[in-house]
């Protein structure tokens, strides 16, 4: 990635900020900082989406608690009339965007922005501009702070009992760049604010943390006055710059024609986008043509089981796929088409983390190709196995929040249902989990299949749909610590991109698969949300 010189110094002089931290802190405690501010400066990534939805989980936090005057950089001051038009529902969606002259003034996605904007029109939330085109190179940068400084202390005066929240880029929020523009302005006016900054995915801290086995911190306390938010992984923010350059062109304008098909659930995030992702992060290429046999089909789509019907080749997976439906959840389906293979993806809803998962198990099976041989009970559960592990991880690289249960949180689970205190009528659930922690005992016991065919034999051969649960759950589990093992050293990426191309196919191959991830992570400690 290549940055002109200008930004290149301006960056510089962001990162002098953010060498180190003081602690780690919470989200309780920084949602009670931006209550207690006058000012807070939020910095923003532009090309990630996650970086805007750390703004909309903020503004959602307080806005019953403080009345807030929103400033974003995404706005040019001199349409100022405009936005307020538009907020007052006096103008389109798209009649605003055109006034503005949003794909020239804005290169970056609206569908990644208009959360916050609709957020901001349903709460009655004002919001104001604060960018300006005053030339290039760093004096230009240092001519927009110096703008944007006036305007928000402007804003800030004429409202002194709101919160002015301010929504720029990160280099921006820096405390030598637009706060300090915005902190001389209030000192000649002798006016006194309180001010905190709000950084967001550092990458040199990103790495302090993993060195020190803290990666899953949510917020950093960076001093008295700065927070940070910790919510993606550094490979993350490059590849959404990297997709962002690729469509650049185009400023990714709102046209219903154009995004129809691209938009995953109205989200801004697509299935293409994360297949893209993971096989970055991970160094994995797909054959050429993989990404034209994917097909993606929505819960809204309601032609869907006609089409199954229609493909004859799924005909023996017609009963799961109802079941699936039912239950809402995703899955992938591969088959053969006239010789071609076509990889079907259902998605039931806009749940960020089953699309991540059918991203990951897309790749797996683009890359291993299709099952063509028979395989035993035993065999099918713990290929099933491997393949959800490997989904599960794929998908952490999407939202690294994602978590599973642990051996404890089952236990705790069923500590919890047997007390009454967590009512299911689904039966499944507490016998799943008595499965799963019976499985986890015997892992060290034995390493002999037989004793594992000895136990679970009827839970292999069954036709109801535990042994998928079952196998699932396992691999989820086991995806949720190769993710972090890998994060810290303990296990070789390459060995990953092995699993991901193997298929997996022969007698007692992935039990074996299995059981050597176990143990080589079994001593890696991970957080549940359980």
């Amino acid at each position: 990635m290549e940055f002109n010189p200008s930004i290149q110094i301006y960056e510089k002089e962001y990162a002098r900020h953010l060498k180190d931290y003081r602690e780690i802190s919470s989200k309780k405690e920084l949602i009670r900082r931006v209550l207690a501010s006058d000012i807070v400066f939020h910095g923003d990534y532009h090309t990630m989406r996650q970086s805007q939805r750390s703004v909309l989980r903020i503004l959602r936090e307080i806005q019953r608690k403080r009345r807030i005057i929103l400033c974003l950089e995404m706005f040019h001051g001199s349409d100022q009339k405009f936005v307020d038009r538009y907020m007052a529902g006096e103008l389109s969606e798209g009649s605003f965007i055109r006034k503005i002259d949003y794909a020239k003034k804005w290169p970056f996605r609206w569908l990644n922005w208009s959360p916050i904007i609709h957020f901001c029109r349903n709460h009655h939330i004002p919001i104001v501009g604060i960018n300006s085109l005053l030339g290039e190179g760093i004096d230009g940068l240092r001519n927009r702070d110096t703008y944007s400084a006036r305007i928000i202390v402007k804003t800030l005066i004429r409202n002194p009992d709101k919160l002015i929240y301010v929504v720029d880029g990160d280099f921006h929020i820096s405390p030598n760049h637009l706060p300090k523009e915005v902190e001389t302005l209030l000192k000649l006016m002798d006016i006194q604010a309180k001010r905190l900054i709000i950084f967001q995915n550092p990458e040199n801290l990103y790495w302090k943390l993993c060195r020190q086995g803290k990666e899953e911190a949510d917020v950093l306390r960076i001093n008295d006055n700065s927070y940070c938010i910790m919510n993606t992984l550094p490979a993350n923010k490059v590849q959404s710059y990297l997709n962002w350059l690729e469509y650049a062109e185009d400023a990714y304008y709102p046209i219903d024609s154009e995004w129809k098909d691209e938009a995953f659930e109205s989200e801004g995030i697509t299935i293409e986008e994360m297949v893209n992702t993971i096989c970055s992060v991970l160094n994995l290429k797909l054959p050429k043509d993989a990404m034209q046999k994917m097909r993606i089909h929505y819960a809204d789509d309601f032609h869907f089981m006609d089409r199954i019907y229609n493909i004859p080749e799924l005909k023996g997976k017609r009963h799961a796929i109802k079941a699936k439906i039912k239950k809402g959840e995703g899955f992938l389906l591969e088959y053969d088409s006239s010789g071609e293979d076509i990889y079907l993806i259902y998605l039931p809803n806009s749940n960020i983390n089953m699309a991540a998962e059918e991203a990951a198990h897309f790749i797996n099976a683009a890359l291993r190709g299709r099952l063509t041989r028979d395989l035993t009970p035993f065999d099918s559960f713990y290929r099933n196995a491997v393949t959800e592990c490997l989904g599960f991880f794929g998908s952490k690289f999407i939202n690294e929040k994602r978590k599973s249960h642990s051996e404890n949180s089952l236990r705790r689970l069923l500590g919890q249902i047997k007390r009454g205190e967590c009512a299911t009528s689904d039966q499944m659930v507490p016998r799943v989990s008595r499965l799963l922690l019976q499985h986890f005992y015997l892992q060290r016991k034995s390493r002999d299949a037989a004793d594992f065919k000895h136990k679970f034999s009827l839970q292999y051969k069954s036709r109801s749909v535990l042994p998928i649960i079952f196998s699932t759950q396992l691999g989820y589990i086991l995806g949720n610590r190769l993710y972090y093992a890998v994060k810290r050293g303990q296990f070789p990426i390459t060995k990953i991109r092995e699993y991901f191309r193997h298929p997996f196919d022969r007698p007692e191959e992935a039990f074996d698969c299995y059981l050597n991830i176990s143990n080589r992570i079994k001593k890696v400690k991970t957080i549940t949300q359980f």
